[in-house]
């Protein structure tokens, strides 16, 4: 019988709660505290890595920046929750909250299994980010990604043995090769495929690439559908999207929707 696929809250689970807070965190393990947290990490000015997926602020904060041009006192200024909106209701316009850094994350949710998202090219996150796991984590629960294939590359030379997930030319090369059969050439090499089922409307998760993944006993995260900005992203949801991707042996999914996952799945 096939395992049930691992949940991991993408975002922190950002459509219950702002993405990547304290708050969205602390939300996703009180419904499950086995459940993985996905985090994006972004560099601020002064060598401090924070959660925050864009490298402008304006989209969650309504403060147009750049969050390398301020330093970490700055972005604890602005509102992470500003554009959050449930219900209809911006609940957090005058009940602001700060972007944590991973420190911070850390040190409150120390038994929480984690993928770090590194979403900046500066190569100086790595040192900071491996320095952070030595302190506070066991590098066992964590998975790092990122679509920089540079960073993986330069990541992996200094901690060799720590999991990764497949970066951008190495998933491109990968599953566009099967679709001419000729994915042998370019075999998959990191630890982790994170792939959407879809990228706008190509079918990227294909049985063969389900089946390549698996023969060279690599995992497989997936979410439902990609395009070129955050707001295309859509992840698994349902019930019935759940149930197939177990039949097909994935390994684990990316919901946007922790709480409403978890009443799907009872």
């Amino acid at each position: 019988m096939k395992k049930d696929p691992e949940i991991i809250c993408y975002g922190c689970g950002r459509g219950e709660n702002p993405e990547n807070t304290i708050e969205a965190i602390n939300h996703c393990q009180n419904i499950n505290s086995n459940w993985r947290i996905d985090l994006d990490l972004q560099l601020t000015k002064d060598g401090e890595v924070v959660l925050f997926h864009d490298y402008n602020t304006n989209r969650r904060t309504g403060v147009n920046h750049n969050i390398f041009d301020l330093t970490l006192n700055e972005v604890k200024q602005l509102n992470a929750g500003f554009y959050f909106k449930k219900r209809g209701q911006y609940f957090y316009r005058n009940n602001p909250i700060k972007i944590p850094t991973l420190k911070e994350v850390f040190s409150l949710f120390p038994k929480a299994k984690y993928v770090l998202d590194i979403h900046t090219d500066n190569d100086r996150i790595i040192d900071k980010i491996i320095d952070i796991i030595s302190t506070y984590k066991n590098a066992e629960n964590i998975i790092i990604v990122s679509h920089y294939d540079t960073i993986i590359r330069d990541f992996k030379r200094k901690k060799p043995n720590w999991c990764f997930g497949v970066a951008t030319n190495e998933l491109k090369k990968m599953v566009f090769s099967s679709f001419i059969f000729l994915d042998f050439f370019f075999p998959l090499k990191s630890d982790v495929l994170l792939i959407p089922i879809k990228y706008n409307k190509i079918k990227l998760l294909t049985n063969r690439v389900i089946k390549h993944v698996k023969k060279r006993n690599k995992k497989i995260i997936v979410w439902m559908k990609e395009g070129k900005t955050n707001d295309d992203v859509v992840c698994i949801n349902s019930k019935k999207d759940y149930i197939l991707l177990k039949k097909k042996g994935i390994d684990a999914i990316y919901t946007e929707f922790p709480e409403l996952m978890n009443e799907e799945i009872k």
